[in-house]
């Protein structure tokens, strides 16, 4: 009866053995067999999709440039392109090759992807024709791109309406652009809205919203706006003077690496009742 009992147990144990090793095999096999079940355009995805492009498959996190890995990236991009696989992955081909200092054929496909609609393949094309000169062109991309909801070329036209590039100069047009990056989270278009609206040369100006402004740029570590928020606090313009505030402000931009902050720091530090005169906007930083 022992014998057997022995017996039965190996047997049992045989089989548990056996089964353990199958589902081993099977867990190994199984990650496998996910990844074959991706096609080209989804390992382009998920090597190449960028954080700035509102188009990417959102199934994969964005990829930053510096993460790229060249050689799977590659050669998935440039299979789900020889597929015709559609402008997102020409636009995603284009960085990847970009990446790998391919330039010539990077502007190519990208411009490729710009043609077939890509918003953040048409800003980035602008910029490439706007180098060249071609500020018409540059402006009319940057149109279609911000039309489809693209924040960098929100900003851009931002850029050309308060310079004049491609386009007549309009500070109304120019600060509605910069707004809507803004609200965006970009916190140049923040700063670059409050410096319009603190000169008054292209708009009236309005130094309470300037001031709003320069504070949401300078919560979002612009420092820059630090400085000129800095300054506005210093002098009550535009936003109550508070002296303390803005030795506080000129200190975090000062931590930055901001000269002339450290300067305005260690003046207003002498004693809380230091004043210094209003400095002329000429001499904010724009």
């Amino acid at each position: 009866m022992e014998n057997r009992s022995a017996s039965g147990t190996r047997i049992i144990n045989a089989v548990f053995l056996a089964v353990v090793s199958l589902l081993a095999v099977a867990a190994i096999a199984l990650p496998s067999a996910r990844a074959a079940e991706l096609s080209a355009a989804d390992v382009c995805d998920r090597e190449a999709g960028s954080i700035f492009d509102l188009q990417r498959n959102m199934v994969f996190p964005a990829v930053a440039t510096e993460d790229i890995k060249i050689g799977v990236a590659l050669s998935a991009c440039r299979e789900a392109y020889n597929q015709k696989s559609g402008a997102r992955t020409e636009f995603q081909l284009a960085r990847v090759l970009d990446k790998a200092g391919q330039k010539i054929q990077s502007q190519r496909i990208l411009g490729e992807a710009a043609e077939h609609g890509h918003a953040l393949a048409m800003t980035n094309y602008a910029v490439l024709v706007g180098e060249e000169g071609d500020t018409a062109t540059e402006f009319a991309l940057n149109q279609k791109a911000a039309a489809a909801g693209n924040i960098l070329a929100a900003y851009n036209l931002g850029v050309s309406y308060r310079d004049g590039m491609g386009t007549s100069v309009n500070g109304e047009l120019a600060i509605a652009w910069f707004e809507r990056a803004s609200l965006a989270g970009d916190d140049v278009a923040a700063f670059n809205l409050a410096v319009i609206l603190d000169e008054g040369k292209l708009v009236a100006e309005d130094n309470a919203k300037a001031a709003k402004f320069y504070r949401l740029a300078a919560d979002r570590g612009n420092v820059d706006a630090m400085v000129n928020l800095g300054l506005m606090l210093e002098n009550g313009e535009g936003i109550n003077k508070d002296i303390p505030a803005a030795r506080e402000i000129f200190r975090k931009a000062a931590n930055e690496g901001d000269a002339f902050a450290g300067q305005k720091l260690a003046a207003l530090s002498v004693s809380d009742g230091f004043e210094t005169a209003m400095l002329p906007k000429a001499s904010r930083i724009k």
